[in-house]
Parts: C-alpha cells; sequence; structure tokens
C-alpha cells in the first residue's frame, strides 16, 4: 500500500474536522521549517495553532532561547506565507531530540578487496586517484 492511499485511508476514516485540523498542523510545520534559519530547522515542531496563538516545542532550552529571540520575525514571515500568527509559544520539550545510535561497528575491506586497489594504486599515474587511493590503502592497513 502506498503512503499516498494510506493517507487517503486514514483521512476517510477520521472525522471530517480532525483531518482537516491535522492539515493545518501540517502545513504550519512546513511553513515553519522554512521560516526557521537552517540551525533551528528540525529542532522545533508545531503543537497546536489556535486563536492566531501558535505553540511550539524545542528539542533544548537553547533552541527554545534562540526562538524566543527570533519570534517577532518569525511571525511576520509565517503571515507573509499564509499562517494566521499573532504570537508564538514556545515551550521545550528534550522528548523532541533524536536518541543517541551507538555507533555500528564495520568490518574494514577484504584482504582481496586492498590488494587489488594496492595493484590498482601501483599502476596508476600520480594525480588525485592516486592520493585518494593512498589515503584509503594507508587508513584500512592501520586497522
Amino acid at each position: 500500500m502506498s503512503s499516498t492511499s494510506l493517507a487517503d485511508l486514514l483521512a476517510n476514516q477520521l472525522p471530517p474536522g480532525l483531518a482537516v485540523r491535522a492539515r493545518v498542523l501540517l502545513n504550519t510545520q512546513v511553513a515553519l521549517d522554512r521560516a526557521l534559519p537552517a540551525a533551528l530547522a528540525g529542532h522545533v515542531r508545531v503543537m497546536q495553532l489556535e486563536s492566531s496563538v501558535l505553540s511550539v516545542a524545542c528539542d533544548s532550552g537553547a533552541v527554545a532561547s534562540r526562538l524566543r529571540q527570533l519570534a517577532d520575525t518569525l511571525v511576520v514571515s509565517l503571515v507573509k506565507r499564509g499562517i494566521a500568527v499573532a504570537s508564538v509559544r514556545v515551550s521545550v520539550n528534550p522528548e523532541l531530540m533524536a536518541r543517541y545510535a551507538h555507533p555500528v561497528e564495520k568490518t574494514g575491506l577484504p584482504p582481496a578487496a586492498l590488494d587489488g586497489l594496492a595493484h590498482l594504486n601501483a599502476e596508476i599515474e600520480e594525480g588525485p586517484l592516486k592520493e585518494a587511493l593512498n589515503r584509503l590503502l594507508k587508513h584500512h592497513r592501520k586497522a
């Protein structure tokens, strides 16, 4: 089932008012992401838009502080994008922060591949490719 058909199915199953409200919030999130500086995009989530008050949650206090400084500019930018906002209410919700994922231990290149790259490196002339192969071989052989 495609995501479009799933979205249509859910929209048909939801009460009409809820589906409309969900679309408004999604459109507001898109407009907010475009209005935010690049450093803040992805760290702020729309929580509610009611009575021209946009409630957002930030994943950290630092982001919330910066967003509070930009609130007036953000309101003007959102109004230009067609979102009826008069003020912004900012809260902190650390649950929005991405969970730490342990780095995956990667196996190195197999010895046969390293031998093949070393053979190729010996046969090519000086240049950027040879330099890159030298760095690659040095990195994988020191492990």
